[in-house]
């Protein structure tokens, strides 16, 4: 009898068993294929995927392919690494048909797009593909060299008379959407949601000054305000190759909420190759010193060109102006000098550009030194921008 209740029970123990094994092998098998699946590409260091680039030797057919939109990689991009935004990769994976074999690096901004086109690339039988990881953000930190035509600089001061230019390469952002039909579910539309209307009358108006009322009206709202501008200097020039002319001036806002002003240097040539336009903002402290400034130079080619430049500049130290203009002609000779030095012949082109806009800012400096020097202050901060379109 015990015999037989033993039998019994070595009985239900095989069948739990074989139930228990027939729930599990489905279960290990698919435990194997998901660890196949991720053994499909490597997850590499951005030292790892420098080592392979600067070895074209061992890696005669390596691929650098970024996956983000076209706008992040015309803002700036690995050298020689061609472009197919993560949306298009399935549908444009013949392109790469010719590389199954081949080592492919997949990057993108900060490394979550690339380990998706990755575990793509796998499925579709590519057996050498490196991710990335931490994207182009992580090799720009590293300080590797990436395509870009936008730097940040900071000008740093050594000594009362003498600074030091601290040039890093900067990739910029697009943060928008091109319409409404573009923005996320969670953003509301400015142009959908929000009205705005301005409207300007002409008060008074002589040769050097104009004084306008305007209305604004936002969402059913009212504001009005009262602009003052007068020009304090001006300053013309004409020969057979250019055209300048100066202007500086004072502005005035008066309205309900308060009463604020700021000076405007305007310098503007126009060369037969060439526009240059020089616009300096100046925020008052007192009658002897201006709190803050901030310049927008752009560089406008009458023959185009393929790229625009731009360039953002922080000064780390007070200067007068006509010492400002001179600190940026120096950053534009260094800028020269990068682009000169490039590879790629469409950046190699910026050079001229360059070139040119420092000239131009020298000879805005001779300017202010020469006949504004009444409005030849110290400037506390101050701030720049350069453009080459």
């Amino acid at each position: 009898m015990k015999l037989n209740n033993c039998l019994k029970n070595s009985k239900r123990k095989i069948v739990v068993l074989l139930i228990i094994t027939a729930f599990l092998l489905p279960s290990f098998s698919f435990m194997t294929l998901v660890a196949a699946e991720e053994q499909t590409y490597q997850n590499i260091t951005i030292d790892t995927a420098n080592y392979m680039i600067e070895h074209e030797n061992k890696y005669p057919n390596l691929v650098i392919l970024d996956v983000r939109d076209t706008i992040e990689y015309n803002l700036g991009h690995l050298y020689d690494s061609i472009l197919i935004p993560l949306n298009d990769l399935e549908a444009r994976i013949g392109e790469l048909e010719d590389y199954k074999t081949s080592e492919i690096i997949i990057y993108c901004k900060s490394g979550y797009r690339s380990q998706q086109g990755s575990e793509i690339l796998g499925e579709y039988g590519f057996t050498k593909v490196y991710n990335m990881i931490g994207g182009i953000l992580a090799w720009i930190d590293a300080d590797y060299p990436i395509w870009t035509t936008s730097h940040h600089i900071t000008v740093n001061e050594i000594t009362d008379d003498k600074f030091e230019l601290l040039i890093e390469p900067q990739l910029l952002y697009y943060t928008g959407c091109f319409s409404c039909n573009e923005c996320n579910e969670n953003q509301e539309c400015p142009i959908e949601n929000e009205s705005i209307s301005i409207t300007s009358e002409i008060l008074e108006q002589t040769e050097d000054q104009i004084i306008i009322l305007k209305k604004y009206e936002f969402n059913g709202t009212v504001y009005e305000s009262i602009h003052t501008r007068t020009i304090l200097w001006g300053y013309d020039k004409f020969t057979s190759n250019y055209n300048k002319s100066a202007y500086f001036i004072s502005n005035e806002i008066a309205s309900e909420n308060g009463y604020w002003q700021y000076y405007q240097l305007e310098y503007v040539i126009y060369h037969k190759n060439y526009i240059l336009t020089i616009d300096t903002y100046l925020e008052p402290l007192n009658s002897e010193i201006y709190n803050s400034s901030f310049t927008s130079i752009k560089y406008i080619p009458l023959n185009g060109k393929a790229i625009t430049s731009m360039e953002f500049v922080h000064f780390n130290m007070s200067v007068i102006l006509s010492q400002q203009y001179d600190i940026l002609a120096k950053v534009t000779e260094e800028m020269a000098k990068i682009y000169k030095n490039s590879d790629d012949q469409d950046i190699m082109e910026l050079y001229y550009g360059y070139t040119d806009m420092g000239e131009g800012i020298k000879s805005l400096s001779e300017l202010v030194k020469e006949q504004l020097e009444e409005y030849n202050f110290q400037i506390l901060e101050s701030y720049a921008s350069l453009m080459d379109y």
